[in-house]
């Protein structure tokens, strides 16, 4: 695995021009290309792209003479940009006074030094170390590692393959110490800044995984592809969805490049799309994420998470028939993943098909049986069959496994003010109204958890709660 660094601008400022919101910023310019009707700017500092439209564009002459690729003139940059549609309404090149101040965000591109031992050993033992790692011995690959680094402490690689090893072994925090021990000998190396960003990610510390993430793609020059692929899964889990696609049109002008080193070619190019169309779905716009989905399916026919995910999609858009339909394919070709169970379930739920529906979840719940979220989801479908002491006894083994969902106090409420137990019902909002004093309970309440996302109650049952807590 390979990881980056991305580097925030403290010095970025936003103003607002005749309803556009301009961010203004300190940046380097990359490289741009000239397009028919545009000019395309990849921008250093947390690259991204941004463009000078050729068109309409009293400034088109004047910016044109202005942008200069950092490799050819070391120019930095006051940038102004539309934020919604990423177009360059100012640009000026820092003085000298300005430039000096802004030094830090400079790139920097020395070659690797490693010092030079006398001694075999080293090489020996790392030869033996990378023999042992590509095994998957990572214990053992990184005791004889050490071995190399004992004798000759300033070989970047050494470090490099040792950080590699201690990852593996899900020793994330010295991993990165190790790593950045060894930046300090190779600063332009992507693929530690890559190994530093995946740490923090596996810490569920996002906000140091994308300034890594940040920084490889900022020194990746052969366009690595499993650092794009890992950044955009990066974001969209956060969610962020916006800066994944930045980072996806990036990968895509860098691999149209005529100095394109890069191979998109293997599952971590075909991924990288699916994680793509993810960030497209996130956004509703369902019409790239379809387009990429659908060329994914052509090409690969049997992988089971474009089927499902392009399933969820239809599910989205409403188009059940069509969702029905990759699911039951997705489920075909895996049978080991049967989360879609839940959504089919859900769809034949929307669609009153209530046979259906169990049969789902029962099926689901036999190989997932402590699964609380999806046992109470089954309680609200046995609530809109008006089977009230069947969803009660869903709600209480659901409450059993896991007493934090709102979801599943909810379903308590409502199941014993169904069967006419105000006792309970009372109990019951009483001890949800414990368990989660920020949220009020009162006829607003479903209609607020759905805004969420992470709740879906249908029309019958958000009438009933109406009742249940007047």
């Amino acid at each position: 695995m390979r990881l980056i660094i991305f580097m925030f601008l403290a010095f970025t400022s936003l103003t607002v021009v005749a309803q556009e919101k301009i961010q203004k910023e300190i940046n380097y310019i990359r490289s741009f290309r000239k397009e028919s009707d545009r000019i395309v700017v990849e921008l250093g500092v947390k690259p991204r792209l941004c463009f000078i439209p050729t068109k309409n564009n009293p400034n088109y002459v004047k910016f044109t003479a202005l942008v200069q690729p950092y490799q050819k003139k070391e120019n930095l940059y006051e940038i102004g940009i539309e934020e919604a549609t990423g177009t360059i309404k100012s640009l000026r090149i820092l003085n000298k006074t300005e430039t000096a101040e802004y030094q830090s965000i400079k790139p920097y591109f020395p070659a690797a030094v490693a010092a030079v031992s006398a001694s075999q050993l080293p090489e020996k033992y790392y030869d033996e170390a990378l023999e042992l790692y590509n095994k998957e011995q990572y214990q053992e690959a990184m005791e004889t590692v050490t071995k190399s680094i004992e004798i000759n402490t300033q070989d970047p690689e050494y470090h490099q393959l040792k950080a590699l090893c201690l990852a593996h072994l899900q020793l994330y925090k010295d991993s990165t110490d190790e790593a950045e021990y060894a930046l300090e000998m190779d600063m332009a190396n992507p693929e530690l800044y890559e190994l530093i960003a995946n740490n923090y990610y596996f810490l569920r510390d996002n906000e140091n995984a994308i300034k890594n993430f940040d920084k490889a793609i900022e020194y990746d020059i052969n366009i690595i592809v499993r650092i794009y692929h890992n950044y955009i899964k990066c974001l969209i889990d956060i969610p962020n969805s916006q800066r994944a696609i930045e980072v996806y049109k990036l990968y895509k002008y860098r691999l149209d490049s005529p100095n394109n080193y890069g191979d998109d070619s293997g599952n971590f190019a075909d991924d990288l799309e699916f994680y793509a169309g993810q960030a497209y779905q996130q956004i509703a716009d369902w019409g790239t994420a379809a387009e990429i989905y659908d060329r994914l399916i052509v090409v690969n026919p049997d992988v089971y998470g474009y089927r499902a995910q392009r399933g969820r999609l239809y599910q989205e858009k409403r188009e059940f028939p069509a969702a029905i339909r990759d699911f039951e394919i997705a489920l075909k070709l895996d049978e080991n993943e049967n989360v879609v169970l839940t959504n089919l379930a859900t769809i034949y739920q929307e669609l009153h098909d209530y046979k259906k529906a169990e049969a789902a979840y029962s099926k689901y719940l036999s190989k997932n049986p402590d699964d609380a979220v999806q046992i109470s989801n089954y309680g609200y479908l046995l609530l809109d069959e008006k089977r009230y002491k069947d969803a009660q006894s869903k709600f209480e083994t659901s409450f059993k496994i896991d007493e934090t969902s709102i979801d599943t106090h909810i379903g308590r409420i409502l199941s014993a003010y169904l069967l006419g137990d105000s006792k309970k019902k009372n109990l019951f909002i009483k001890v949800a109204k414990s368990q989660f004093p920020n949220i009020e309970l009162n006829a607003t309440t479903l209609n607020a958890l759905i805004i969420t996302g992470n709740y879906y109650y249908s029309e019958k049952i958000i009438n009933i709660w109406k009742e249940a807590v007047n």
